[in-house]
């Protein structure tokens, strides 16, 4: 993505997680790019929509692998650029499982997820048999001790419930 971000010959922002520095994976050989524009569907399943991006896309991703042993099959949407949104992704992907769940790090008041939830309730409405749900940072300062940074943090345990919730497994 950073290779397509100096190739464009627009002006592009670019804004990388420090804490997804360790994390590993498969790289290519050969040289390849990410396309500016293009989400990325990292899991297929049929119950609901995960809508993500950042270090939340992995967190979306354990999800997964957790419901999975529950025998609930969900959609990770790896948003990976902001704008342009890949609406047509994001659609397809709500269209298909009829919930939606949108995972985000930042707080719920005029984040990404405010307006990916925004879109999904007015552009996929007819689809929904559920109401969107935010899995988001709690709305208070960030904390420095541990144990109340980690309880205001969105996490797996909370998207979850939430994934739980739209499906009226769970009644909150």
């Amino acid at each position: 993505l950073l290779k397509s971000a100096v190739r464009d010959g627009n002006p592009v922002i670019m804004h990388e997680g420090e804490m997804l520095y360790n994390t590993k994976g498969e790289v290519p050989e050969e040289e390849y790019l990410v396309p500016i524009g293009v989400a990325d569907l990292k899991r297929e399943g049929g119950h609901c929509s995960i809508i993500a991006h950042g270090k939340m896309a992995l967190v979306a991703m354990q999800v997964a692998d957790t419901l999975a042993k529950d025998g609930i099959g969900v959609d990770v949407v790896d948003l990976r650029t902001l704008r342009p949104l890949d609406i047509d992704a994001i659609s397809a992907s709500v269209r298909k499982t009829n919930r939606a769940v949108v995972l985000e790090e930042g707080w719920e008041f005029c984040g990404i997820g405010a307006q990916v939830a925004d879109y999904i309730q007015r552009e996929c409405f007819d689809d929904l048999d559920a109401p969107v749900l935010r899995v988001h940072q709690e709305d208070v300062p960030m904390p420095y001790a541990k144990n109340l940074e980690r309880a205001a943090k969105p996490d797996a345990a909370k998207a979850i419930a939430a994934v739980r919730k739209v499906m009226y497994l769970d009644q909150q």
